[in-house]
């Protein structure tokens, strides 16, 4: 399959071009040209096939041009190693508990499909030219911990996790594993600029030529493309538990909107989903709204999500439609607060915060004779003490595989919020 950028489209490239460089020469990211269609017949028997299963079709669908079907299936079973349980909470809603992988998080799945893929096109002397492969992740959180866990010990590969000052990740998260490849830098500011340091150096086009820089973050098609696997698998469950063809809402936290850039490709893949609600974070105004047909957000957000925003208005774009199917839902932390403590009052049922957007969503607005799932992103232990505050209950702390692997300290850096310093620190490492 050739991909093109979301800037233009006359610049085509292959997968393996699209993953190991992650943006465009014009600056845009990459887009599928075109989007296959799962054939019909796989709904046909889709409530009796395993995740696996699933993500195999999907997957051969949209990489099997590039990669084999047999490495495929290779990848899907190593990296869906981990259950994905649909949880009823009311009779029409559902919660689809995406933070069963290794971290947490449902960074996961994208991320160890994600460094298969890379790990592939290295063995196979695609990528490289002898020279290692940079990937620059900034994080104060989850993606650092999923990424390095992901792609630990991948020959040919570094990662470079920058981090801002006293957000130590992995000791919040206790899951980064200890390889001489993972490599965590502290920036001496906030993770705002952390992101925009990663940003200057995926612009810097000398940098770049010479360092063979990309992402793991959602801005990377190969990371991005296997968050549609968990919405068939969702489809699959809810007909196992008794459903004909019904109706399908989605819910989803945004945060760089990978998750609802996902749900629309599983929509023009022929997943028949009929509402998307994207619920996002905000005080006294929306962090998104349809407008005239496209997605538009406030300025902070635009320059945070921008990169699948293009992504998403070339989607809608392409398909009016799906302008239609789409509700954005703003709440403030009080809001946020209030789900996770009546939620647990009245079910039973512990979130973390980004989780109780998406339920809330879907909760206050599921149309009449819907389905409705929304995405569980995290375990609830990673927000275990604003939980006990709101219910007075314990949340056990998560245990993460590989957890004697903590990251040794004598591998950590600390830079300046500074692109020379950055720029300086990258070239020596890889000197």
């Amino acid at each position: 399959m050739q991909y093109y950028s979301t800037n233009g489209r006359n610049y085509l490239t292959d997968l393996c071009d699209a993953v190991t460089k992650s943006t465009a020469p014009d600056g845009g990211v990459y887009m599928p040209y075109s989007i296959p269609y799962i054939p019909k017949a796989l709904f046909k028997n889709i409530s009796e096939m395993s995740l696996t299963d699933i993500a195999y079709v999907v997957g051969t669908s949209l990489f099997g041009s590039d990669i084999g079907a047999e490495e495929i299936n290779t990848i899907v079973k190593e990296t869906l190693n981990f259950p994905i349980p649909l949880v009823q909470i009311t009779d029409r809603v559902y919660s689809l508990e995406l933070y069963h992988g290794p971290t947490g998080s449902f960074k996961d799945i994208g991320a160890r499909f994600m460094s298969k893929i890379v790990e592939h096109f290295v063995n196979t002397g695609e990528v490289g030219d002898g020279r290692s492969l940079n990937i620059l992740v900034a994080t104060s959180g989850d993606t650092g911990s999923a990424v390095a866990n992901a792609f630990s010990g991948v020959q040919g590969v570094r990662v470079f996790i920058f981090h801002p000052k006293d957000k130590i990740f992995w000791q919040r998260n206790n899951s980064v594993i200890s390889a001489p490849n993972i490599i965590p830098v502290e920036i001496r500011g906030t993770f705002d600029e952390c992101q925009q340091l990663v940003k200057m150096a995926y612009a810097d086009k000398e940098l770049n030529k010479n360092l063979n820089l990309t992402s793991a973050n959602s801005i990377n098609i190969a990371r991005l493309l296997p968050q549609t696997f968990y919405y068939f698998h969702a489809y699959a469950r809810i007909l196992a538990s008794g459903y004909t063809s019904p109706d399908i809402t989605i819910a989803t936290p945004c945060g760089n909107l990978g998750n609802l850039t996902a749900a629309l490709f599983a929509k023009q893949m022929g997943l028949p989903i009929t509402h998307i609600m994207a619920a996002g974070h905000g005080t006294d105004r929306l962090w998104g709204d349809i407008r005239d047909g496209i997605l538009s957000v406030s300025a902070f957000n635009n320059r945070a999500l921008s990169t699948n925003l293009s992504r998403i208005n070339d989607l809608i774009h392409e398909s009016p439609d799906l302008a239609n199917i789409i509700e954005c839902h703003t709440y403030c932390g009080t809001e946020i607060d209030s789900q996770i403590r009546d939620v647990y009052e009245r079910f039973g049922y512990m979130m973390d915060r980004n989780t109780a957007m998406a339920c809330k969503a879907l909760a206050d607005n599921i149309p009449t004779g819907s389905v409705g799932v929304f995405l569980a992103t995290a375990h609830p232990s990673k927000y275990r003490d604003k939980i006990k505050e709101l219910t007075g209950e314990e949340i056990p702390l998560l245990e993460y595989a590989n957890n004697n692997n903590v990251m040794k300290s004598e591998r950590h850096h600390t830079l300046s919020a500074t692109f020379p310093a950055v720029r300086k620190f990258l070239y020596e490492y890889n000197n």
